[in-house]
């Protein structure tokens, strides 16, 4: 009998419509509403049990080690560990493609592998809409992150999908009548720039604290929602041409007023050599640029970025969410439980 290891992966996202409709704050008092997809960049854990100096460890860009669950200084890892009932000594690692804090849903990404990581050491193979759920307990609840579902949903669940979330909470998953060719034909125009800009989400999805910005917060987001409904309305036609124009509006939306920044110089700088639109990906302050080019300007669009540091980040259409994969003795592979209600759950 060999230790068991664990490798849990789920993709990374874009938002396609609708983000930041899922914060608590708007979605409690409106519901939420976001049409987003994913993509071919996953988040991995690997853990593994049975380690001999009976403490528990983890490692990403730094290492904690602790003799209990409770003591170690990684507040995602404690509180899995403690939230799955999973106290034997372990050691898990993680490992994704982009830094956390660039606007991919990475945080929501780890919190589902991670979850599944454990609960697969602990030989349990709950559903996957269980293990979405946990990770929105272990982010909203457990840590009080400043996030909504919509990361951990569409991570988790993999594909093109509308989350339609209910004031109080629950969420309900469509999906939309896009065919796949559809998908691909997007997926071709979509280039991803990499800004090399981190930035702490929390902080930029607490609402204002004037009552002047707070309702400016919400009619911004009024407006980016009706954007993201009429995005699934021309998805669902096939109509391109719509897309780009609904990405524009959405630039314009979210830039407002704000005085010009390097992000406008590079939007301009992707336009002039053949940009149709583009949006800042995640709650802004940076991470990524999602530009809407057609697939002659790509080269030409790619090229120039690069000239000015900003590079272009390569990826897939994804149509599966978290997998796990179990190695050692028996070993197996699980694509999780897919299946889900389209009622609202509770």
């Amino acid at each position: 009998m060999t230790d068991p290891l664990v490798v849990a992966r789920t993709p990374l996202r874009l938002s396609l419509g609708g983000g930041g409709t899922d914060l608590p704050f708007y979605s409690g008092r409106f519901g939420g509403d976001v049409l987003s997809m994913a993509i071919s960049l996953h988040v991995t854990v690997i853990a593994r049990g049975g380690r001999l100096d009976a403490r528990h460890r983890y490692s990403y860009e730094r290492v904690s080690a602790a003799d209990s669950p409770t003591d170690l200084d990684e507040p995602y890892v404690r509180e899995a560990l403690v939230l799955t009932g999973f106290s034997t000594p372990c050691e898990i690692t993680s490992m994704g493609p982009v830094p956390s804090g660039t606007g991919l849903g990475s945080s929501g990404a780890f919190a589902v592998s991670l979850l599944s990581a454990l609960h697969g050491l602990a030989g349990r193979t709950p559903s996957r809409l269980h293990l979405i759920e946990q990770a929105c307990e272990l982010e909203l609840g457990r840590l009080r992150r400043s996030v909504g579902k919509h990361d951990q949903y569409i991570c988790g669940l993999g594909g093109l999908r509308r989350l339609v979330i209910d004031p109080s909470g629950a969420v309900r998953v469509d999906d939309p009548a896009v065919a796949r060719s559809t998908v691909d034909a997007l997926t071709a125009r979509l280039v991803l720039l990499y800004t090399g800009v981190r930035r702490d989400s929390t902080t930029s999805l607490i609402p204002p604290t004037s009552a002047a910005g707070f309702e400016e917060r919400i009619e911004q987001l009024h407006r980016i929602r009706k954007t993201g409904d009429q995005t699934r309305a021309a998805l669902e036609t096939g109509d391109m041409d719509w897309v780009a124009e609904l990405m524009r509006e959405h630039w314009a939306i979210k830039r407002g007023n704000a005085a010009p920044s390097r992000w406008d110089e590079i939007y301009d700088l992707a336009v002039a050599n053949g940009a149709r639109a583009g949006k800042l990906v995640g709650a802004g302050g940076g991470g990524f640029l999602l530009l809407f080019v057609d697939p002659e300007h790509r080269e030409a669009v790619v090229t120039a970025a690069a000239a000015h540091g900003v590079r272009e980040v390569r990826f897939d259409y994804c149509p599966t969410g978290t997998t796990v994969t179990r190695i050692g003795d028996p070993a197996t592979t699980d694509d999780i439980d897919d299946t889900y209600s389209p009622e609202l759950l509770p």
